[in-house]
């Protein structure tokens, strides 16, 4: 009911009582809202009452019609520009809200699938007239109860409620014509429309009630105004918006909430000129604009040329200093995902798309790898743009003991080459301290790589048997890229080098420690705590070593 409509309908019930009614019974029979308090009532009636020269509102009584001779000039065909019979100025001829924005219903469902298939089973309605929260509706009934998680329960199998056959088949026919009522001709918000109003339009339209308001998705404006992620949860919005989130993580809740979110967003849309529910409509189906690729050394095709492996990558400014480091299962899905609009929506994405120029990377063999790369290359960068430094600063997760030594492949010239060589890590105290690239089996070319098996025995001894020791010696690569890294910086990996304190690069590498202990028999790795000399761990090293170049798994303990 449009409110030209619905005022004249108020207007005809006041002529036919002939006595005073009250704000709240008008409000409970026409906008169908039940509120208790008067004040409130009348506040919400007023855009549609006030002003009209034959009714009349007494504080305490309510509303009354009062008919007005022809002849009086507020009466008049053309009393929008004339004066009122007292001199006071009258009000429109069709009052409405400060903004059409503010009128609407928000809405919240359960029981869809993620894509909108499935049936909508609770439904939680919020109207708001004039930017004024009113009473809200619960379809269906039992949806008010007070520990509504145990009436959801009932609507899955084995729910052991005596009346969840009852609650099974979603809305009926009756309460999808409460719905109907309630919401009128008032727009709909929801977070994601697809998700919730979706199965109510299609189900109203397999009743055969004619339903069709406009929709409109916070997921989306929030999306577009503040940069979330498409697929963003409403909690994400709220916090965006500077919004508590105290309310339950149900529909009651969650209607709430987001009445307070698109509250919040309005003055956003107003400031970029929309002030209607169709221009936002409008606003809302237009296509994401593409990200702005000149402020960047490459472009979106060579993103795209990136190659699917795991690796590590690192982000550089104009200069060519380095941002960020980060590690990649996958580096063109990983790097594609940071140059897209939704990418703002976080603290970290924006820093990387305003201030990031160009990119490095260098591809691995394995996830692990790259973990342990990505360890090594954050001591001895240390990033600004990186947060692990601040939230790593924990003591080592599993103990003093764990003094380990990983051997990986290091990645083939080609896709059908064999690895001719692998590259050594070491772990002490659970604590990442570097690697040696380069290492070939000792079955090949002994005596050609000496010098690597020789750097390989002084590192052993320094890290695990004399801690203060200069280790990871630069030295002649077996291959192109296998450096080892230099002596400040490995010691200040280790948090050992002179003139530092032996915990001021503590870093809590808790997620290569969890991968080793999943992925123990899948990897090749020495526990050097087993290890009673260097002799034994480098005899156990040229067997893993040998192991790993011929593509083989075994265990050196």
């Amino acid at each position: 009911m449009t409110k030209p409509d619905l005022r004249e309908s108020i207007l005809a019930h006041l002529r036919a009582a002939g006595a005073p009614i009250a704000s709240r019974d008008l409000a409970s029979r026409f906008l169908l809202i039940r509120h208790d308090d008067e004040s409130t009532c009348h506040r919400l009636l007023a855009p549609y009452l006030t002003g009209h020269p034959s009714l009349v509102y007494t504080p305490g009584v309510g509303w009354i019609y009062r008919p007005v001779a022809s002849t009086a000039p507020a009466a008049g065909p053309d009393r929008r520009g004339s004066a009122s019979p007292t001199g006071s100025r009258p009000a429109p001829e069709r009052p409405r809200p400060d903004s059409p924005l503010r009128d609407f219903v928000a809405l919240a469902a359960e029981g869809a699938g993620p894509s909108g298939s499935g049936t909508i089973r609770v439904v939680s309605l919020q109207p708001v007239v004039a930017g004024e929260e009113c009473g809200p509706e619960h379809l269906p009934a039992w949806a008010a109860e007070d520990d509504l998680d145990a009436a959801v329960q009932a609507l899955r199998p084995g729910g052991g409620e005596d009346d969840a056959g009852a609650r099974e088949d979603g809305l009926g026919t009756a309460e999808l014509q409460i719905l109907v009522e309630t919401i009128g001709d008032l727009p709909i918000v929801c977070h994601r429309v697809a998700r919730e109003a979706g199965p109510l339009l299609r189900a109203c339209s397999a009743a055969s009630l004619p339903f069709h308001p406009i929709t409109i998705s916070l997921a989306k404006l929030g999306h577009l105004l503040l940069g979330l992620k498409p697929r963003h949860a409403p909690s994400e919005l709220a916090a965006a918006l500077g919004l508590g989130t105290s309310d339950p993580d149900d529909c009651r809740g969650r209607v709430r909430l987001m009445t307070r979110c698109f509250l919040a967003l309005l003055p956003m849309l107003e400031e970029i000129g929309i002030t209607s529910f169709d221009e936002l409509q409008t606003f809302q189906n237009q296509p994401t604009a593409a990200l702005d690729y000149s402020p960047y050394a490459f472009t979106a095709d060579d993103l795209k040329a990136l190659p699917a492996r795991p690796g590590i990558y690192r982000f550089h400014d104009r200069q060519g200093e380095v941002l960020y480091v980060g590690k990649a299962k996958n580096l063109r899905a990983r790097l594609s995902s940071y140059f897209v609009p939704s990418a703002r929506g976080t603290e970290r994405g924006r820093a990387i798309l305003e201030r990031v120029h160009s990119y490095s990377f260098e591809v691995v063999s394995s996830e692990l790898e790259a973990l342990l790369n990505e360890a090594a290359l954050l001591a001895e960068l240390r990033p600004p743009l990186n947060r692990q430094f601040d939230v790593h600063q924990r003591p080592a997760p599993y103990g003093p003991r764990l003094n380990l030594i990983v051997v990986l492949p290091e990645p083939a010239a080609g896709a059908g080459d064999q690895t001719e060589a692998c590259t050594v890590h070491f772990m002490r105290r659970g604590r990442y301290q570097g690697r040696i690239r380069g290492i070939p089996s000792p079955c090949v070319g002994a005596g050609e790589h000496r010098d690597r098996w020789q750097q390989l025995d002084e590192a052993v001894r320094a890290v695990y048997f004399q801690s203060r020791e200069r280790v990871f010696q630069q030295a002649p690569a077996a291959r192109g890229g296998g450096e080892g890294l230099p002596v400040r910086q490995a010691e200040a990996a280790a948090g050992v080098g002179p003139g530092r304190e032996s915990n001021s690069g503590d870093i809590d590498w808790q997620l290569v420690a969890s991968y080793l202990a999943r992925y123990r028999d899948e990897v090749n790795v020495l526990d050097v705590d087993d290890c009673d000399s260097p002799e034994r761990v480098l005899t156990s090293l040229q067997i893993l070593a040998a192991a790993t170049v011929g593509g083989e798994h075994v265990v050196a303990r």
